[in-house]
């Protein structure tokens, strides 16, 4: 009786055992089978917070390459500035967080790699690209079609250095600071070809054959009309005026009587007799000025005095950049004016860092370019080749890479992904095509299957397991090293922003742009108000408008010059 009731007790405590080794087993040593339901399974875990399985990063790895620690070692590099003991102290001043990988392990990365977010709207990248701009270090330049990212960071920001605002379209009842002039500056050639071109490269010709000729004559007139509107001292209403009306002699006779013999040639092709393709040119122009037909959005590039913005004031001071524009359709009207004015911080921003002893901007420049393909399409393939090294980290947001390709094309798309460092997917991606590229760069391991004892390579990420995951995940693929699943930070559950708002102070107060000045006297007529109830920006409201070209006195326009024949090439 006695041994039967030994074995009752050694039974009965043997279960609790057994089911207490079953639960380590299955919380930090993961089966090496596919389980029968696998993204069930997957939830599960990454709910708890447990390791999710074979082939994903380990501790190791994690503690090796996304920790505090891995982040410091090469924090020299980015942050030549510093000292070792304040890189040490301050990681958030030489990395990023990305979020909390399994068992509450955190991920950094460091702030000169590049990163890339793929996410279907609605998943949480705004609020995980908000709880970055909180923290960065540096400048901040951030593009939006909504006003949420500045309320949820302006007032933390403001904290760091000056906040400012660029939203001609009111969105949100958030008031512009400044208004910017792109004719600034063009009075030197150089900046007249860097702003035309980035003008020009902002219209999508996607569809349009022989769509690089049509995008290269169109800058090379651009810049002829910046340059010539800036010599005479004129505005952008001028070149709206020269672009959209057949007063482009006007132009062309300032340009010779500066000097500037070989503009103003290349410019009187839109003279010559080639009306079908000076039309195209002309259509391909206005597209990129369209925005200046509508008043409201006409006044945000006529600034008045003192008004605009110091670019290099901005970068030296840690200042913060909002551009926010609708898109309600693959791009906005302003999508020239933004690409043009983030073209030209990023300019800046190289060419100071290229002056200072470390040979980078030191803080340095984020970019978070939400929507980039719709409301600020600037030259990312290139961009993302060396800007890195220039002390500019570009965080791009995008709904698949399809999106990619209809903006830059399939290679431009690959070279985005391939320049790209870090890529996060979030939960919900639909498009096949991303989905399983995602799944491939994961990689695969050895998996049995149930009644199978053999293993066999299965996906370690399977792309339904990729759009499954729960709220708030992202599957983290960075470089050379193993998938990570983490859980992003959002910027209303940051300690900061919690207090920020508690006191009142989440939202900086902002002071309105002033009011723009008048025209400026020139050949164009007399100046006027822009706010003139009229509403004729182009020309003096009650004049004739701008009426035919006047007589000229300049060397005849040769045959098929608009072609592509220079007079000077002969």
């Amino acid at each position: 009786m006695s041994g039967m009731r030994l074995g009752e007790i050694l039974i009965a405590a043997a279960i609790p055992v057994a089911l207490v080794v079953w639960l380590v087993r299955w919380f930090f040593f993961p089966p090496g089978q596919v389980p029968r339901w696998r993204v069930r399974s997957m939830r599960l875990r990454l709910r708890l917070r447990l390791y999710p399985g074979r082939g994903h990063a380990t501790l190791y790895e994690l503690t090796r390459y996304w920790s505090r620690r891995a982040s410091f070692r090469n924090s020299a590099r980015a942050r030549p500035s510093l000292t070792a003991w304040q890189r040490s102290r301050h990681p958030d001043e030489h990395s990023i967080v990305l979020g909390t990988a399994h068992y509450g392990h955190g991920l950094r990365i460091p702030v000169d790699e590049h990163v890339l977010v793929i996410s279907p709207p609605r998943q949480g990248k705004t609020g995980w690209l908000a709880r970055v701009i909180l923290h960065y270090p540096g400048p901040v330049v951030s593009t939006t079609t909504k006003h949420d990212v500045f309320m949820l960071t302006s007032g933390i920001r403001a904290l760091f250095g000056p906040v400012h605002v660029f939203n001609p379209q009111r969105v949100g009842n958030v008031v512009s600071t400044f208004r910017w002039n792109p004719i600034k500056g063009c009075e030197n050639e150089a900046t007249a070809i860097r702003r035309a071109d980035a003008f020009a490269s902002a219209i999508n010709m996607r569809g349009v054959e022989d769509a690089s000729f049509w995008l290269g004559k169109t800058s090379d007139y651009l810049r002829a009309f910046f340059h010539a509107a800036a010599l005479a001292g004129l505005d952008f209403r001028a070149v709206a005026r020269w672009v959209l009306t057949d007063a482009g002699q006007e132009a062309e006779d300032i340009l010779w009587d500066h000097g500037a013999e070989q503009w103003a040639i290349q410019l009187s092709e839109l003279r010559s007799d080639a009306s079908k393709t000076t039309a195209t040119i002309r259509m391909t122009m206005s597209r990129a000025v369209t925005f200046f037909t509508d008043p409201q959005l006409a006044i945000s590039v006529l600034p008045g005095p003192g008004d605009g913005l110091d670019i290099e004031d901005f970068l030296r001071s840690r200042g913060t950049l909002y551009l926010i524009a609708e898109s309600r359709s693959e791009e906005s009207p302003l999508a020239p004016l933004f690409a043009c004015l983030t073209s030209e911080i990023h300019y800046t921003a190289a060419l100071t860092g290229s002056q200072l002893p470390g040979g980078r901007l030191d803080p340095p420049l984020l970019m978070a370019l939400d929507e980039v393909t719709q409301i600020c399409p600037v030259p990312l393939p290139s961009w993302l080749a060396d800007a890195g090294g220039k002390g500019i980290q570009i965080i791009t947001v995008a709904h698949g890479e399809a999106q990619l390709r209809s903006r830059w094309g399939p290679d431009g798309a690959r070279i985005v992904l391939d320049t790209s460092g870090t890529m996060m997917f979030l939960p919900g991606v639909s498009d096949p095509a991303t989905l399983d590229m995602a799944s491939k760069l994961a990689g695969e391991a050895g998996l049995t299957e149930l009644g199978n004892d053999l293993r066999f390579r299965h996906p370690i990420m399977a792309p339904e397991m990729i759009r499954q995951l729960p709220e708030l995940r992202a599957l983290v693929i960075r470089l050379g090293q193993a998938p990570v699943i983490a859980r992003l930070p959002m910027a209303w559950e940051d300690r900061d922003y919690k207090q920020a708002r508690q006191a009142g102070r989440a939202v900086a107060v902002l002071t309105p742009a002033p009011p723009p000045a008048p025209e400026p006297p020139g050949p164009g007529g007399p100046g006027r108000d822009p706010g003139d109830p009229d509403g004729g920006l182009l020309w003096p409201p009650g004049g004739p408008g701008p009426g035919p070209a006047a007589p000229h006195s300049r060397p005849p326009v040769p045959a098929g010059a608009a072609r592509g024949g220079y007079p000077w090439s002969e």
